[in-house]
């Protein structure tokens, strides 16, 4: 497992069970089985706040039809449980997991249509799902995830520093323009003292795509594995982020692994972008001083990337036709009571539960939700977290360390990405 999707798992600050060998989980099923009628085995290795409670009480409801037995696992190793319990045909029927890793899969055939599967449960996609989280996810022509877990990039400001340089604290900057201006305002690098601190590194697998979309590219077409991001509106993602350090001088030089977050919390970075993982250790440490928005639209239109956790079946040996509905009636009961999710600090995708008063009662999840609407994914193509953090982010960190420009990096990452597209599956 490559180091983008470690740190992914680090970044929604996930809080993961020991690690279960597939033996162990097939073994619990078996035990389960006479007693409790049809067993689901469930894995995760995802966010899991408030889904014991939920499959608790699905479980009680359908008690002596269908048993969800639900393990999580470690997320930095999840590729090599699950194909090893896949080989041995002692595999999940349900698998919870980022988008991407969902690829392969369908590709060698290894997953079940998801659409027959909500029919069953009463679930309309079209409806009831973030269209930003839903469309755009099929392999193939065919549908084989579905969106349970959201994680939109947002923008986060310190509004005691807004407040002690003179800028309006309820008014973030909506802009480019607007936010240069902030942030030159908030600098003062003699007493480092910033406005903004743009790493090379890690939070640019958020930052980066959400720009891209915001100037009206995309990293990659799924559909023909053109790698997209050395567009003009790539070029002019990765020129800002390179002029907040360079040209603007708004950001420190060589920013080391999470000095944002790091001067942020200290009172010397002003303003933040990054996953909505961090709104609750910035809220605990500011209180009513965190200021939390939309990102600054940085280039023609509001756009910000999701991290996100989706859910798909797989052909095992023991499908039926009795456990795909049982599959189906789970989800259903489960975005039923996604507000519970919501409550344990997961952002739901179930739309009924998202236009909700309930939902508006949590400011947090009430702005993450605002951010759906603007969303963007990753291209739905196997192995591009591994391939992307090898080719793309290199070379972006080679860029914002002042080693290569902001046009070569891309070129030189979209050739090596280009040749890597024609290895993969589909």
């Amino acid at each position: 497992m490559n180091n983008l999707q470690k740190s992914a798992a680090l970044a929604v600050a996930l809080t993961l069970s020991a690690s279960l060998v597939a033996p162990s989980f097939a073994a619990a099923s078996a035990k389960r089985t006479a007693s409790a009628g049809i067993v689901i085995n469930f894995w995760s290795s995802g966010p899991t706040q408030g889904m014991t409670a939920v499959i608790s009480q699905f479980n009680k409801m359908y008690q002596g039809k269908y048993n969800v037995v639900f393990r999580t696992f470690p997320y930095n190793n999840e590729t090599e449980i699950v194909n090893s319990a896949l080989a041995a045909h002692k595999g999940p029927d349900m698998l919870e997991e980022s988008l991407t890793p969902s690829a392969p899969y369908a590709f060698e055939h290894l997953e079940m249509p998801i659409q027959p599967i909500l029919q069953m449960g009463g679930i309309n996609p079209n409806t009831e799902f973030p269209a930003s989280m839903w469309h755009g996810t099929k392999v193939q022509g065919v549908h084989y995830v579905v969106p349970v877990a959201g994680l939109p990039t947002l923008f986060f400001w310190n509004k005691a520093l807004f407040k002690k340089a003179g800028l309006n604290p309820n008014m973030p900057p909506h802009t480019q323009a607007q936010f240069v201006h902030d942030a030159q305002v908030l600098t003062n690098a003699k007493q480092g003292q910033w406005g903004y601190v743009q790493e090379p590194a890690w939070p640019n697998p958020f930052v980066y795509p959400s720009l891209l979309a915001q100037f009206g590219g995309k990293e990659a077409n799924p559909a023909t594995r053109k790698v997209l991001f050395d567009t003009q509106a790539g070029v002019n993602a990765l020129t800002f982020e390179y002029n907040t350090i360079y040209k603007w001088k708004i950001s420190p030089v060589n920013a080391s692994a999470n000095e944002n977050y790091n001067l942020f919390m200290s009172g010397k970075n002003a303003m933040v972008m990054d996953g909505a993982y961090q709104y609750p250790p910035f809220l605990q440490r500011f209180g009513k001083n965190l200021g939390v928005s939309l990102l600054p639209v940085i280039g023609n239109k509001e756009a910000n990337f999701l991290g996100q956790n989706y859910v798909w079946v797989f052909r095992n040996p023991s499908m039926t036709t009795a456990k795909e509905r049982g599959i189906g009636l789970f989800l259903k009961f489960y975005y039923g009571h996604s507000m519970e999710i919501a409550r344990a600090g997961i952002l739901p995708t179930w739309e009924p539960t998202l236009k909700s008063a309930a939902l508006k009662k949590l400011p947090a999840m009430y702005q993450e939700s605002l951010a759906l609407n603007s969303g963007v994914l990753n291209p739905l193509i196997p192995n591009w977290g591994t391939t992307s953090s090898t080719y793309l982010y290199q070379d972006i960190d080679l860029a914002l360390l002042h080693k290569m420009t902001p046009v070569a990096a891309l070129k030189d990452a979209a050739q090596k990405m280009q040749q890597e597209m024609a290895t993969l599956l589909g």
